[in-house]
């Protein structure tokens, strides 16, 4: 039986659902990395959920690069011992119609959604295996299941949905070896990164988006991540392979 505390890595977690995310699986007694590619807002990020009262500690890293990727894994080993939970948040938006869209920007996008999901899981599965627990969880869209939207473009639809498929593979492979991995697919949820998006599109697409969704409303970063929460912890303990919408009925 654990009886030290839970250590989670949170990627993209410097800013929107990632922030929430992390103080949500502190706020349930986890120790969290807040892993990010921008070193001085992870670290800005991380002081203030300290003085929260949360162990807390930035790690700088590029979800796409797998030596960054190990090297992540190695520093929060060596600050805590151990993972017990990875939160692939990390994401970019793409606002490019798919006849636009050049192979260099749907590359990048493949990468930084999908390719860090796996990359992340490579690096840090076998560390669950070895303690024979572990729980993961996903961040897809509801775009990776509709094929797109107002807010989903073909690249960025592929990405995501290409995570729905991986996050149900590794659940077929490693649940009967103590790891859960499941997956959140939000719709529009107001953050920086879904307002870089919205300010590319049309004026009043978000009035649009917003039609579309029976509750009538967009998202919160804090409506997301606490459903993450839920998944990291024992009360999901019979949860794996699962996509759990979070997304106002959008998906209906």
């Amino acid at each position: 039986m654990q009886t030290q505390p839970a250590v989670a890595i949170v990627t993209g977690g410097a800013g929107g659902i990632g922030t929430a995310a992390a103080r949500a699986i502190a706020a349930r007694g986890a120790r969290v990395a807040v892993a990010d590619l921008r070193p001085a807002a992870a670290e800005e990020t991380a002081a203030g959920l300290r003085s929260e009262g949360f162990d807390v500690a930035p790690v700088t890293v590029d979800v796409g690069s797998e030596p960054s990727v190990r090297a992540m894994v190695e520093t929060v080993l060596e600050r805590w011992g151990r993972i017990d939970i990875l939160v692939n948040n990390a994401g970019v938006e793409s606002s490019s119609p798919f006849l636009k869209i050049s192979l260099t920007e749907y590359e990048r996008v493949m990468r930084v959604n999908t390719t860090s999901v796996w990359l992340c899981c490579q690096a840090v599965i076998p560390i669950m295996l070895r303690q024979k627990s572990g729980c993961v969880v996903n961040v897809s869209s509801v775009a990776g299941q509709r094929g797109g939207g107002l807010l989903g473009t073909s690249a960025y639809s592929t990405s995501k949905g290409a995570v729905i498929a991986l996050t149900k593979a590794l659940a077929r492979e490693f649940s009967k070896s103590g790891i859960r991995v499941n997956a959140v697919s939000p719709s529009l949820t107001m953050t920086d990164l879904a307002q870089r998006q919205l300010d590319r599109l049309a004026p009043g697409t978000l009035d649009r988006v917003i039609a579309m969704t029976p509750i009538g409303r967009a998202g919160q970063a804090e409506e997301i991540a606490a459903v993450i929460a839920f998944l990291t912890s024992d009360d999901a303990s019979f949860v794996a392979g699962h996509v759990l919408n979070v997304d106002g009925g959008t998906a209906m």
